[in-house]
């Protein structure tokens, strides 16, 4: 399975900036070089800077419809009037489906596109509209990838859905660097990834060598020095997500 970063930054990066140094783009992913993970504001620009051209993707997968994740206008040029494969919430469906071929999701549902198994999860994060469900995947091709962002803790729900599955690689949410936020009931912590990951790696999960790339991180929460940044991750055994690079494992 390939990964190329496409954004890495959380909702408080000012956006009519992008491209500058310094400012992340709304966290977005490709998988496999053609299925988009999220579809934020800044992804067109990311992939004109990273010479992604717009017609390789060809299914979209949202994880929520806050606007750093969810741009119709975003979207809309994307799909360039194909009628795309776009699967997310009801309601995110009901926003696109004037020009994309909608696939609504509620958790647990299982789907496959482009070779690739999709588990829909709960994540703990919650939109404006109380009643909309928000996700994130277990995704199973030659290797399973847990994709965990906007999420707090694990629910339960997420893991039993995920049950006695193997996976190889996580990207997790790493809203914030150090703990003792506010943001912890929408977003995760290194304590909180600590907790879970030596959870995880009792019940059989993954291993401790499992490759975790932090993601979504935001600019207030975050230290602005890269190496100070690196710091971090090498600390919790980790690796950073960086814009534009692909990684296959």
């Amino acid at each position: 399975m390939k990964m190329t970063f496409i954004g890495c930054g959380a909702a408080d990066y000012d956006w009519s900036r992008y491209g500058e140094a310094g400012i992340l783009g709304s966290t977005a992913t490709l998988l496999n070089g053609n299925i988009l993970l999220d579809c934020g504001p800044t992804v067109t620009a990311a992939m004109a800077r990273w010479s992604i051209p717009l017609e390789n993707v060809t299914v979209v997968v949202n994880t929520h419809s806050h606007s750093d994740h969810f741009n119709v206008d975003e979207l809309r040029k994307i799909s360039g009037g194909r009628r795309i494969p776009f699967y997310g919430s009801k309601e995110a469906c009901a926003q696109v489906a004037g020009f994309c071929e909608v696939h609504p999701l509620t958790y647990g549902d299982k789907f496959t596109v482009e070779g690739l198994q999709f588990t829909a999860l709960p994540s703990n994060h919650s939109v404006e509209d109380f009643r909309e469900e928000t996700f994130n995947y277990l995704i199973s091709g030659d290797k399973t990838l847990l994709y965990a962002l906007d999420t707090a803790w694990m629910l339960s729900k997420a893991k039993n859905l995920i049950g006695r599955t193997f996976i190889d690689a996580i990207v997790w949410d790493a809203t914030m660097s150090e703990p003792d936020d506010w943001r912890i009931f929408d977003h995760s912590d290194p304590v909180m990834f600590a907790n879970m990951r030596r959870v995880m790696e009792k019940t059989g999960n993954i291993s401790k060598d499992v490759k975790i790339w932090f993601d979504h991180r935001a600019l207030t929460l975050w230290p602005q020095d890269a190496a100070e940044q690196e710091a971090i991750a090498k600390r919790e055994n980790v690796m950073l997500a960086h814009e534009g690079e692909s990684v296959t494992f």
